[in-house]
């Protein structure tokens, strides 16, 4: 006799009852970007069994590689506690008990900490209308998104549904870089990458753009104070309902490790937030990429919960979208001549952590360990320079 199979799940629609979650950390809709420096084309589409140097992770308590780009996100976690909580009625219990479902279990409930706003979740039965349910729900919470399907569900099967989407928009857009930023990793390999920020020579940025990011906290050499050992950035301290940041630090243990170490330092300078100084120079790699991830270890794996006894999971899939880039068009302002300290370099061109999280909440929903360059964009000289060196 065929037992029935849940898809518990984050991405695309593929074959049966899939459950799928959709994730975007996207600064700016492509539409909204000025197309004459817009770099835009993903550096990796597609599914993470092809990707050599990166990983993608279930919980936060998973080890870094300090060579490996490791990937956390919270809506795999969301669908995972939905089930758990609307259907399981308790913590779920897989035959095999696989060490993933185990630390699933265990992991910290993301969902209150993520902005109401930004995440719809569903489970439920799809002989009492859970898909329509979702198609309905979704819909009306984020117009733009697709309807999702689940094509070949039998009736007595059931749905676990997430979507997270979090969007933001830099108050000022930064400068995207007229030249390649080389990217080291902790092996000496270097790439050439594309960038955005602010550089010496952006002179008519000195005032309001080089207020937006904010210092949260930064250690320098004994011996050469203008060199940074450790740092961290808060890309837009006015963004009031998410925030990014991004940490140059030794990665510890895991990446909870390395997450609460940042987030201590932080709090130890909390007074001393501050935006870049009138020459410091700021530099962030562009980031663009859509992974497809199967968490193979829980599939085929049958529920030994009481209200779920008879089905499996059938696949369990996430699929997450980020996007990182200057976000905007260009500044035009009026240009000044000052005498300048000797600059501090905020540059993020070695591994280093970004997270992204509400504002003023303990836990992130998107967190990652940049080991290597494999999902940095590629340096392409954008359009707008190429046309004035032509010129």
């Amino acid at each position: 006799m065929l037992k029935n199979k849940v898809k518990i799940g984050i991405g695309i629609t593929i074959g049966l009852i899939v459950v799928v979650v959709l994730v975007g950390v996207i600064f700016l809709p492509p539409e909204e970007e000025d197309q004459s420096v817009l770099i835009g084309e993903p550096v990796f589409v597609g599914d993470s069994k092809d990707l050599k140097t990166t990983k993608v992770v279930a919980t936060l308590d998973s080890p870094i590689d300090k060579e490996i780009n490791v990937i956390w996100c919270a809506s795999f976690l969301s669908a995972w506690k939905t089930l758990e909580a609307d259907l399981a009625k308790e913590p779920i219990s897989l035959q095999d008990s696989p060490k993933v479902a185990v630390e699933l279990n265990k992991a910290v409930d993301p969902r209150p900490y993520i902005p109401k706003t930004s995440l719809y979740t569903a489970a439920g039965w799809n002989q009492e209308g859970i898909i329509g349910q979702i198609a309905r729900e979704v819909t009306q919470k984020f117009p733009n998104k697709t309807p999702p399907t689940f094509p070949d569900i039998t009736p007595n099967s059931f749905v676990a549904y997430a979507y997270l989407e979090a969007n933001i928009k830099f108050s000022i857009p930064y400068f995207q870089t007229d030249r390649p930023l080389v990217f080291t990793d902790i092996a000496g390999n270097e790439t050439e990458i594309n960038s955005f920020g602010i550089n010496p020579e952006d002179e008519y940025a000195y005032f309001e753009l080089r207020k937006q990011p904010a210092i949260l906290f930064a250690y320098s050499d004994e011996e050469d104070f203008t060199k940074l050992l450790e740092f961290a950035v808060d890309l837009d301290q006015n963004s009031r309902r998410n925030q990014i940041v991004l940490a140059v630090v030794e990665p510890k243990l895991t990446l909870m490790k390395t997450l609460e170490y940042v987030e201590n330092e932080i709090d130890k300078d909390i007074e001393q937030y501050m935006g870049i100084g009138p020459n410091d120079v700021l530099l962030v790699p562009d980031i663009i990429w859509h992974i497809t991830h199967r968490f193979t270890e829980l599939e085929e794996q049958e529920f030994t919960n009481k209200k779920l006894r008879g089905q499996s999971i059938d696949i369990a899939q996430q699929d997450i979208q980020f996007r990182l880039t200057r976000s905007g068009a260009e500044l035009k302002s009026e240009a000044k001549t000052y005498m300048m300290p000797i600059p501090t370099y905020y540059v993020f061109d070695r591994p280093f952590l970004l997270y992204m999280k509400k504002r003023g909440a303990k836990m992130p929903y998107f967190v990652m360990w940049i080991g290597n360059a494999e999902l940095l964009n590629k340096w392409q000289q954008p359009e707008q320079f190429r046309q004035d060196t032509s010129e």
